[in-house]
């Protein structure tokens, strides 16, 4: 079994913090990523402070209606910028061959938490290769992975249920029914591994993702947002510290900015989002919707 300390490193020790650690000994700790993973955090955080502020719509080659939907999102109304993105694909006279259509609706899908049918458009898009399309490919992925284990919305909370049944399985105990919904599923050394080992995969492989959108676009927030958010959960904690910090001055005004105080405050003191993450979740993670009128 690989225990909590080398499946979430740091995430175990400093985020979970006290919470967690009067309860267990602690063994011997390494990250869960790649030191190059980490030594590129602590690069697009520099590149991040001293790069101007990214639009998507400004990048040549974005669709018509991308500076409509940009400004729906960024007025906090991701119903409207949906709407405006699947009525763009529908009127495309290149339906099949429209990939950047396609892009900016799976990020609408991403905004109204339906992380599902992102993917979905991402697959007819094709390979990710735009600084939006890499971002919208890593946000969609470890949402529709936080989903699958009881999360919900948009900008689910920094700890969630998911998390936290990992640290539980990783002490041996009641993470199966965090993970399950049932309170009489007994999961395997293989199973709680396995559990283990794909929380640690997707998460690194969606930071990748956060850190090579930055690579292309280095003001662009919110993929620095989210590379914050998963360097917490794979235990990267300086560096996710620093990029919060380094984050805070453009997201005044944005409609993230709530969740992105929230997270701040639940990385200084966990206390709270520990205690919420254990309440029992829905018997299953919420589901995306399919597109109502697009194929």
């Amino acid at each position: 079994m690989i225990w909590l300390a080398t499946a979430l490193g740091l995430f175990a020790v400093a985020v979970l913090g006290g919470a967690l650690a009067r309860r267990r000994t602690h063994r011997g700790s390494a990250p869960v990523v790649s030191p190059e993973l980490a030594a590129r955090l602590a690069t697009a955080t520099r590149s991040f402070v001293d790069a101007p502020a990214w639009q998507p719509a400004a990048l040549a080659g974005a669709p018509t209606t991308a500076a409509a939907i940009e400004a729906a999102l960024i007025a906090g109304e991701p119903r409207r910028a949906l709407d405006t993105a699947e009525a763009a694909l529908a009127a495309s006279p290149a339906l099949e061959r429209d990939a950047p259509a396609r892009i900016w609706l799976a990020w609408a899908l991403c905004a109204n938490a339906q992380p599902r049918a992102a993917l979905d458009q991402l697959a007819k898009a094709g390979e990710p290769s735009s600084a939006l399309a890499t971002y919208v490919a890593a946000r969609a992925a470890h949402l529709h992975f936080e989903h699958g284990h009881g999360a919900a919305g948009a900008i689910p909370p920094l700890i969630t249920t998911g998390d936290l049944a990992v640290v539980t399985l990783g002490r041996g105990r009641g993470g199966a029914a965090w993970l399950t919904g049932a309170t009489d599923v007994q999961l395997s050394a293989a199973q709680v591994s396995a559990a283990i080992a794909e929380h640690r995969e997707v998460t690194a492989r969606c930071l990748a993702g956060a850190l090579d959108a930055l690579d292309q676009a280095p003001g662009f927030a919110d993929a620095a947002y989210l590379a914050a958010r998963l360097a917490v959960k794979a235990g990267l904690l300086g560096q996710a510290r620093a990029l919060f910090d380094a984050i805070a001055p453009r997201m005044i005004g944005r409609p993230d900015a709530d969740a992105f105080e929230r997270d701040r405050k639940d990385l200084a003191d966990p206390t709270v989002a520990v205690a919420a993450a254990r309440q029992k979740p829905p018997d299953k993670g919420q589901r995306s919707r399919s597109l109502r009128v697009l194929p």
